[in-house]
């Protein structure tokens, strides 16, 4: 009798326990900017990560999922207090974010302190996956100049540029993604005639433009928030499409084409792991499910960040919902290889993807939900591209991070 007491009394404890421990909520701190030059890219982050998680009923490995929120306003100070925050007060699981490129070693110092996993979407900062790498940050984006290597080529090659100027507004992803670029289009032959660095924020491009030297044939521009739109205007205002091709490296894409001028259209508008104009059925699912939510075609921004939460899914389930276990989610992150919206996925032993990266044009279609939309298509698609390009790893942590030209 004593024995089956016992027994009775496990069988109570387990049936009272393991239902709460299965339902406790697994809380994911979200970093993005919703307020200054940055905000409607942030926007398009949360979005992206809402709409993955609503597919799923906002459950995973048998556990609701609720996503906190947090506004860094593109500010490595702001990045860092609110992980802080999140860890400390909102006890996350695991961190996502942050968007700006110097957020990025702000967040991964938090994540150093405490051990708090942080899966990077989008900022991306060479550091964080080859010299200053931190074991439980994880990018699941792509590195500043990873997009920009194939399209140096690609600007030499196909494009017939053989003298460049490149504009690039003055912080750590432009200077990154445009020594990329700059890197790859000397090698196979090209010559680079200035570089221009400007501030978010700039209103008047007139200066700059003026300022391009004679003997250049191309201009490349990697140029973030509502700049990208000034720029576009201005570069015919004034004239300049009469004397040079200028092609996006980071310039026209989803989250600022419904503002955009039918100049923007023929134009190359960025180098990227997404072009929202791609033909996949997995792309094609995305984008319709996206369209439909938000009346809206999704930027990288939603992608990367849906995405993400996809890989997190699948690395959670196959730990069975048990996320508390942080060394265990990040190898089953590490582990996880998946088929997103964007192409297939992998981590290098970086922890960084290799991944394809789509060169794009701007060009009208019609979207069953949205009529007449601006889309980004491929004309050229580079597969399985590492963020060490064809170059030997150690060569490249060697060199040391591309300069501000």
């Amino acid at each position: 009798m004593r024995r089956l007491a016992v027994l009775a009394a496990v069988a109570i404890a387990m049936a009272t326990t393991q239902p709460a421990a299965a339902q406790e909520e697994i809380r994911i701190g979200f970093l993005a900017p919703l307020t200054g030059a940055l905000a409607k890219s942030g926007q398009d982050t949360v979005q992206g990560h809402e709409l993955f998680w609503e597919q799923q009923g906002n459950k995973v490995g048998g556990r609701p999922v609720r996503v906190i929120v947090a506004d860094t306003a593109c500010n490595p100070d702001n990045a860092l207090n609110h992980a802080r925050r999140l860890v400390h007060a909102e006890k996350v699981h695991f961190l996502v974010g942050p968007l700006c490129g110097h957020e990025g070693p702000a967040v991964a110092q938090v994540s150093r302190e405490t051990g708090i996993p942080v899966l990077v979407p989008i900022a991306g900062a060479d550091e964080l996956t080859q010299w200053k790498r931190v074991p439980t940050v994880i990018r699941t984006g792509a590195t500043s100049s990873q997009a920009s290597h194939p399209y140096g080529e690609w600007l030499y090659r196909e494009a017939g540029c053989r003298t460049l100027s490149a504009i690039g507004n003055d912080y750590t992803f432009p200077h990154e993604s445009i020594g990329g670029a700059l890197a790859t289009f000397k090698q196979v032959g090209g010559k680079v005639a200035k570089t221009f660095w400007t501030p978010i924020g700039t209103a008047d491009y007139g200066p700059i433009l003026a300022g391009i030297p004679a003997g250049t044939d191309c201009v490349i521009a990697t140029v973030v928030g509502t700049d990208r739109l000034r720029l576009l205007e201005q570069w015919y205002d004034f004239g300049y499409d009469r004397k040079y091709k200028i092609h996006g490296l980071y310039w026209l894409m989803s989250d600022v084409l419904p503002e955009a001028s039918d100049r923007a259209l023929g134009l190359i508008g960025a180098s990227l792991i997404w072009a929202d104009g791609l033909d996949t059925p997995e792309a094609r699912a995305f984008v319709d499910a996206y369209a439909r939510k938000y009346k809206q075609i999704p930027s990288w921004f939603a992608e990367a960040n849906y995405s993400t939460g996809l890989w997190a899914k699948v690395a959670i389930e196959s730990l069975k919902g048990r996320v508390e276990d942080r060394a265990a989610f990040m190898e089953a992150i590490r582990r996880t290889k998946i088929n997103a919206p964007r192409g297939p996925l992998a981590l290098d032993r970086y922890d960084n993807p290799v991944q394809n990266i789509y060169i794009q044009k701007v060009v009208k279609q019609k979207h069953p939900v949205l009529g007449e939309v601006k889309v980004s298509v491929p004309v050229k698609t580079y597969e399985n591209v590492s963020q060490f390009w064809t170059w030997k790893p150690e060569d490249v942590l060697a060199r040391g991070p591309y300069p501000r030209q």
